[in-house]
């Protein structure tokens, strides 16, 4: 509900900043910072910035995290990586009873700026504003509300900030992702199924402010070079909930080792019947045939930065998708049997050369390479027999 609010308030801005472009000198900017959510959208935490004028009767929240379900082949863009994401401005008191409705903390650090220098990111935050400038191509890791706030500080503040560097973890991105989705598994394996190895590079200072809660705890370790004073004060809690207790379903990866051992009992009646289950079979080259399509479509044709060269492929072939579909006389071809040996070879690399592969692998990955290979190697031994 949010964002179309968002988008409709863009009607009304030229009206309410008219006369608004000037801060008096008891306005103040805050970061607000928001916990993260449960809907995959929200599960990395959000930032925003407020701007309150006590004087000027004005209290706004700029925000660049919104966008248009409107837009035209919403889903299409989205997936394809090219999906626009806005700045947008509202009333502080709506945004906090969003958070409150969705039962999300958020906390608020004032900016210890000059009066010139709020002025200055202010005006900057006005030219962002403008239906010219404020769309921008979102980028997960690379360019979204977070590293938008860190830029826009960095570049707008007369002062060059300095950063505690002693105080850094060494994460990759995935290690910094996995820090929130944890103790959702089925989140959590599904995205490192489609983020592929540039993931896995290290992250360094400046880029783990891609999550809000690392933009937060770097700008409070910043401090200005003309007189070494923090950047941020200190931490005012806005908005504070109980976390839900985690949950405790079935993983994936326990998940597929019940497959497999299913799988198992299968291949032996298969055995016994000299005769495999094609409906079974079928059904498996179409899953991760399916699986194999949106990983090159990721990796190939879309325009996200980190789904690249994922070395899921080497069981999720999107060829599966076709062959799920061919005529009962090719499963009795020759052609048939060397194929069945190439996804047997492909679905035990990651099972023998995992340490050679540069690139996280979920612990499901292994039951489901075991799983695929009782299904193939069985399939291929009913077939080399007769």
């Amino acid at each position: 509900m949010r964002y179309y609010i968002a988008v409709l308030l863009f009607a009304i801005v030229p009206f309410v900043m008219n006369g608004q472009t000037k801060l008096s000198e008891e306005a103040e900017i805050s970061l607000l910072t928001c916990e993260a959510g449960d809907e995959l959208y929200s599960l990395f935490g959000h930032s925003a910035i407020r701007v309150n004028d006590p004087i000027s009767g004005f209290d706004w929240v700029f925000n660049y995290g919104t966008f248009d379900f409107d837009t035209p082949n919403f889903y299409l863009k989205f997936a394809n990586g090219n999906l626009n994401y806005m700045l947008s401005m509202g009333h502080y008191r709506t945004f906090i009873r969003n958070y409150h409705y969705e039962k999300r903390g958020v906390w608020e650090q004032k900016i210890n700026l000059t009066p010139l220098q709020k002025q200055k990111l202010y005006s900057a935050l006005l030219t962002n504003l403008q239906p010219e400038n404020r769309l921008y191509r979102y980028d997960f890791l690379f360019d979204n509300c977070a590293t938008r706030i860190r830029d826009i500080f960095e570049d707008s503040i007369d002062d060059e900030l300095v950063y505690d560097t002693k105080s850094v973890d060494t994460y990759t991105y995935r290690e910094m992702l996995h820090i929130y989705d944890e103790d959702k598994p089925w989140i959590a394996d599904g995205l490192d199924l489609i983020l592929g190895m540039k993931t896995d590079y290290d992250a360094n200072q400046h880029n783990q402010m891609f999550l809000p809660d690392y933009l937060m705890k770097h700008l409070s370790g910043a401090t200005k070079s003309s007189n070494s004073e923090a950047l941020l004060g200190d931490v005012k809690t806005v908005l504070s909930f109980d976390k839900p207790a985690d949950d405790n379903s079935i993983t994936p990866s326990q998940f597929f080792w019940l497959l497999f051992v299913l799988s198992a009992l299968v291949a032996y009646v298969e055995i016994k019947r000299k005769r495999p289950l094609l409906i079974l079979n079928r059904l498996f080259f179409l899953l991760t045939g399916v699986v194999g399509c949106l990983i090159f479509f990721l990796w190939f044709l879309s325009r996200h930065s980190v789904t690249g060269e994922n070395f899921n492929m080497l069981w999720a072939i999107p060829f599966n998708v076709f062959v799920a579909f061919f005529a009962s006389w090719f499963y009795r071809s020759k052609p048939f049997q060397y194929y069945l040996l190439f996804l047997i070879i492909g679905a035990t690399i990651p099972l023998l050369f995992f340490w050679l592969i540069p690139q996280y692998l979920p612990a499901m990955v292994y039951p489901l390479c075991l799983l695929l290979i009782s299904r193939y190697a069985t399939w291929y031994y009913l077939l080399t027999r007769r």
